[in-house]
């Protein structure tokens, strides 16, 4: 395999966007999905039977994988990257997990000689298929400039906060404000519906005005049609916002929003809404407003 060959685990709906950038930008990827029939073919891409072999045919491994759980199994586990690591690797992890599970990851591969950094991603995938993410970095500074040409086909920008953990702090940070930036815009067409205010009209009296968001503008069209294609999905978020307010619990910080926002979107899952768009809260607060 070429020097330039990296391994990836993760072949989700925001991995496999990401992989692709990489492969379009000509580095070679060993990769490794725990579901084989997400993976895709591609000249420059080899599949790998486990976690383990992944570390074993290359240097620098990331991961993208749905949670902490999966994270760990595929770094401590019998088939996982800390059998096949090499020291002076590199595991750099692109998941969102508690800062403290990203901890005991890098402690874990350090006794290895193996680095680690945590960079999680705020954004969905049309800024993973743009490679326009915004990276969120924890970890030794010196092996995040080991890594950063690969960082720059996938993101505009490497934020750095800090030691390990942080980058994952970082993200359920940035994940409150985009729950709330979900929930405020939803009420806000609501309440105008229930003063008979029309949809359409509202939404670009909002899209006009100073108050207007990209993030709204990306959102207009799933609430006037009603549609919620996944673009970044309630179950996540219902995850993230668990996570970060089991973090503020650990620090007692007095926050109430984490745990109404956190409420509204598990209650969302449980309805059934878990694998659509976060937009489709417009559908959780329309019964609750409208009484439709």
């Amino acid at each position: 395999m070429p020097e330039t060959t990296i391994g990836w685990i993760g072949f989700g709906n925001m991995g496999r966007r990401m992989v692709r950038r990489l492969l379009e930008n000509g580095v070679h990827v060993v990769g490794f999905n725990r579901s084989p029939d997400k993976m895709f073919s591609h000249p420059h891409l080899r599949t790998a039977s486990s976690a383990k072999e992944v570390a074993e045919r290359s240097e620098t491994v990331f991961l993208m994988v749905t949670d902490g759980k999966a994270s760990g199994e595929l770094i401590f586990g019998n088939g996982g990257i800390g059998k096949g690591a090499r020291p002076g690797g590199l595991v750099v992890n692109m998941s969102t997990i508690a800062p403290g599970d990203a901890q005991a990851e890098a402690i874990f591969l350090k006794e290895k000689g193996v680095d680690y950094l945590d960079i999680p991603v705020s954004g969905s995938v049309v800024p993973a298929e743009k490679g326009e993410l915004l990276l969120l970095s924890g970890g030794d500074p010196a092996a995040l400039d080991r890594v950063r040409p690969c960082l720059r086909h996938l993101g505009k920008k490497v934020l750095h906060f800090g030691a390990t953990g942080s980058g994952m702090k970082a993200k359920l940070v940035i994940n409150l404000l985009l729950a709330s930036h979900v929930e405020s815009l939803v009420q806000t067409v609501l309440v105008g519906e229930s003063m008979g205010l029309d949809t359409a009209r509202t939404l670009e009296m909002i899209m006009d005005s100073p108050l207007s968001t990209a993030f709204y503008q990306i959102k207009r069209n799933n609430l006037e049609k009603r549609s919620y294609e996944k673009a970044f999905s309630v179950n996540l978020m219902a995850k993230d916002l668990d996570l970060l307010c089991e973090t503020l619990l650990k620090n007692r910080t007095p926050a109430i929003l984490p745990w109404q926002l956190e409420t509204h979107f598990r209650e969302l899952a449980g309805l059934g809404h878990g694998e659509e768009d976060v937009s489709v809260l417009y559908e959780y607060f329309r019964d609750r407003i409208l009484g439709k």
